[in-house]
């Protein structure tokens, strides 16, 4: 059923759009590739590993939000499909309903 079908690209093309794969695969990386290089003293050391934390804390929370964009987004469109694929048989039934009423009413 070419409706079917539909739903099935229209998914694939909401997915590719967000790159879930993506954003799944570098769910921890730093965010925006910030990385701070550690120095040479302790002290220094500590402030980039606390920097690239919160790198990674960034990237892994924006990340996360979109991927919950995408799924709240491919259930609206998986439901939306559904809907279709359901009423569609019907509309040429409501169509010679209408015209029958009309006729008679």
């Amino acid at each position: 059923m070419q409706a079917a079908r539909n739903i099935g690209h229209w998914t694939n093309s909401v997915e590719q759009m967000f790159s879930v794969g993506i954003l799944l695969r570098t769910l921890f990386s730093p965010w925006r590739r910030i990385v701070t290089a550690g120095g040479r003293g302790l002290d220094a050391k500590m402030q980039a590993m606390f920097d690239n934390l919160v790198s990674r804390l960034v990237g892994f929370f924006v990340r996360l939000m979109v991927i919950i964009a995408a799924c709240v987004s491919l259930a609206g469109v998986f439901l939306i499909g559904l809907v279709m694929v359901i009423v569609w048989p019907f509309i040429p039934i409501g169509i010679v309903y209408c015209l029958v009423r009309s006729i008679t009413g």
